[in-house]
């Protein structure tokens, strides 16, 4: 029978507990349920909580990087905010300062991507250029979303402005010719492009940037990970293109 000496045994004993600690220093990521495909994929029964998506995606790969496991934790959007604060979670990601209001109370990473919002119309000859084309036309927008860079055109009555509560109400309404042209996401566009080809054939994505809003992660007052070591892993998921590989599957190019 083996008969290890004391000082040996302590040490195994210490450095499996040290393991056992690190291993269980799980990367707790917050996830609103607020939040829509791509982004984030809610399963139908509550219980199986996220089962894809970008945010997924970004999370696991994030946790990678820190030599851990990621778990996600779905919440109301209206407790996003008091969650991470009283530490429930480590991390809440696809945020940015200004949707915060204790944002001042949070840590807050450098950018993961950003959240880019264009013109999208039927397909022309003679598509927008810029911003100030829109004189005249009539916008379709999402409803309860504001758009600072034009609202001085719905202000002063030179566009007309088309709220929808959907982007797929929104596109029906473009091949209908209802709305001359329609804002929204890149990533949320392309997520319907893909599920309906055949009517995106006829669409187009103009050059047009409406806004563009980096996102990143808020970081919990006592995270077990700091910000540093966040933006650490960031930086080495943009560095070795790991991110890049994962933004460009959610992407779309026309045919």
């Amino acid at each position: 029978m083996f008969r290890a000496h004391k000082p040996v045994l302590a040490m195994v004993l210490a450095l499996g507990g040290g393991l056992s600690a690190q291993a269980a220093a799980v990367l707790r990521i917050g996830v609103s349920d607020s939040d829509g495909p791509p982004i984030v994929e809610l399963a139908s029964d509550p219980q199986q909580g996220l089962v894809g998506g970008l945010y997924k995606e970004l999370g696991t790969a994030l946790a990678e990087e820190l030599g851990t496991t990621p778990q996600f934790i779905v919440v109301s959007r209206k407790r996003v905010e008091q969650n991470i604060e009283a530490n429930k979670v480590d991390i809440h990601c696809n945020a940015n300062p200004l949707w915060y209001g204790n944002a001042s109370r949070l840590g807050w990473t450098q950018e993961l991507y950003p959240q880019v919002e264009r013109l999208i119309a039927l397909r022309s000859n003679h598509p927008i250029r810029h911003l100030e084309e829109l004189a005249g036309k009539r916008i379709g927008t999402t409803r309860g979303y504001h758009y600072p860079a034009v609202e001085a055109l719905w202000a002063s009555g030179q566009a007309t402005r088309v709220d929808e509560a959907r982007i797929e109400l929104l596109m029906k309404s473009l091949q209908k010719k209802l709305i001359d042209v329609a804002i929204h996401s890149e990533l949320e566009f392309a997520y319907w492009a893909r599920s309906y080809p055949f009517e995106a054939r006829k669409l187009e994505m103009l050059p047009v940037v409406v806004s563009t809003m980096p996102t990143m992660c808020a970081v919990a007052p006592a995270s077990r990970y700091s910000v540093t070591e966040l933006n650490q892993a960031i930086a080495r998921l943009h560095k070795n293109g790991k991110l890049k590989t994962i933004l460009k599957a959610y992407q779309w190019q026309a045919n």
